[in-house]
């Protein structure tokens, strides 16, 4: 089967992490308070009364069938079956989180919380994107982990995207893609963006131009409460509203690139062709989109076992921000300092931080020292348990339950409280002022740094239990100043 461009569904409720913050009274920034209080807040109301689920054929996900029937379980190859002819694409593809969207442990501990919490059919509605093929073949809800065939419970393989007829959501409950939004039509004939395909041994192929849109993507990427319509991830129309979508840059331009050329379609608002085979069998040099799918998910050698994943994560983080020190101004009297720190988001199609922005955790981390190194001012720092500080400039959202309290827990998600992104190509400034003991003489330096990390510690350990970890902190970016 000759392949190109092609973004395999993902994770749905992922998990990952909470906006709480708390520990000692490091100094504030001067007008955290302020900031606070003016964070843009949620402008995506429900669209459905609360209590009222919305689903397809299969439950609260979209998953559907063309005829609404359950699909055969052995419709549905794993990659390894897709190796012999496609090992380029199997090797770029293994270790991404498409690749283990349902064995990843973060995960399976959090779908396996929400199972315990909101039911069986909230678990399906999770499997919908994690797990596809077990909820269209009619196995998920209702049969034991244990007692799946290993090739539904795969994960995103090439089989789910390849086998998929029709994006359904814009006709859906919601209007718009989201909720596992895909139409799957498993056999011989595999959705391809080559109509040229020869018939093989083992496929035919259909053309599908929906593999190259950013509307595919969105199918799992915009989750929606299904019983409010709460927009809890809301990427794609982070990406509508954007330049990117004005250029028609889509997700795939980026996302099945390398990280050197998605900073170029960054850069210049323009595609990147990269060119090779789409099979071994093939002799023919064509345009192809490298499988690595590869996102901020710095865990991925954790979670996966693939550092070189891990890696491109992390580079990818390093490469979507960038920050200066602005307006510096020293009191006369040499007793306050004030400063801007300015973060422009110059590297994602989408904003910073995007996805489940109400567990993401992207602050920032701004020092003032004395000319002997000593520290006379601090924000962001973390506390003894690692967590962010009182009074952190955090970028992200706070997720509010029923009751209007803070929750990680996106099933029990109503409404959000606060919310300060930084939109593609946008910035974001915050105003600090340090008061400084003593007019010290000679200069001092102010360090800023943008910090990013997938969870907060305390819901790792409340999500994982005695198998959590301390999760990583990427600095995506850094700025100096010296103040004379």
């Amino acid at each position: 089967m000759h392949l190109r461009s092609y973004l395999l569904i993902a994770c749905l409720l992922a998990a990952l992490l909470a906006a709480g913050t708390l520990g000692f009274q490091a100094p504030r920034a001067a007008d955290q308070q302020a900031a606070e209080q003016t964070v843009t807040p949620q402008r995506e109301p429900p669209t459905r009364p609360p209590t009222r689920p919305q689903g397809g054929p299969f439950g609260l996900s979209l998953m559907a069938t063309p005829d609404g029937k359950p699909a055969d379980a052995l419709h549905f190859a794993t990659s390894e079956d897709c190796s012999a002819c496609h090992a380029r694409h199997v090797e770029e593809f293994d270790g991404s989180l498409h690749s283990f969207s349902h064995h990843d442990p973060l995960y399976r501990a959090f779908a396996e919380l929400a199972r315990k919490e909101a039911g069986e059919q909230v678990y399906a509605y999770c499997s919908g994107c994690h797990a596809p093929a077990a909820v269209v073949s009619g196995l998920v809800p209702g049969t034991p982990e244990a007692e799946l065939p290993d090739n539904v419970k795969a994960g995103v393989q090439c089989d789910i995207c390849h086998q998929v007829r029709e994006l359904n959501g814009a006709a859906g409950p919601w209007g718009e893609p989201g909720n596992g939004s895909l139409t799957l039509e498993p056999g011989k004939a595999k959705a391809s963006i080559r109509p040229e395909i020869k018939s093989n041994l083992f496929h035919t192929a259909r053309r599908a131009d929906f593999l190259e849109s950013s509307e595919f993507c969105a199918s799992c990427h915009t989750v929606i409460h299904p019983f409010n319509g709460l927009r809890i991830e809301h990427t794609y129309d982070e990406w509508k509203k954007s330049v990117y979508a004005e250029k028609g840059i889509q997700c795939q331009d980026c996302h099945m690139r390398t990280v050197e050329d998605a900073v170029r379609v960054a850069q210049t608002l323009e595609p990147v062709t990269v060119m090779g085979k789409t099979s071994e069998l093939s002799g023919t040099q064509r345009e192809i989109s490298p499988h690595t799918f590869v996102g901020g998910n710095i865990e991925a050698g954790r979670l996966t076992g693939s550092e070189a994943h891990g890696q491109m994560a992390e580079a990818r983080l390093k490469s979507a921000a960038v920050i200066a020190v602005e307006s510096v101004e020293r009191a006369a009297d040499g007793r306050e300092l004030s400063f801007t720190v300015a973060v422009t988001n110059v590297g994602a199609g989408h904003s910073l931080p995007t996805s489940l922005t109400e567990l993401r955790e992207m602050w920032l981390h701004v020092r003032v020292s004395d000319p002997q190194g000593g520290l006379v001012f601090e924000s962001g720092a973390l506390d003894g348990h690692g967590e962010l500080s009182k009074g952190t400039v955090r970028f992200g959202s706070v997720l509010h339950d029923a009751g209007g309290k803070p929750t990680f827990k996106p099933w029990e998600g109503v409404s959000f409280g606060k919310k300060r992104l930084i939109p593609a190509k946008g910035t974001e400034r915050e105003r600090f002022t340090a008061a400084l003991a003593a007019a010290a003489p000679g200069a001092l330096s102010i360090e800023a740094r943008l910090c990013y990390r997938i969870a907060a510690p305390h819901v790792v350990k409340a999500v994982m239990g005695e198998q959590a970890f301390e999760p990583r902190i990427v600095e995506m970016a850094s700025a100096r100043a010296s103040v004379p």
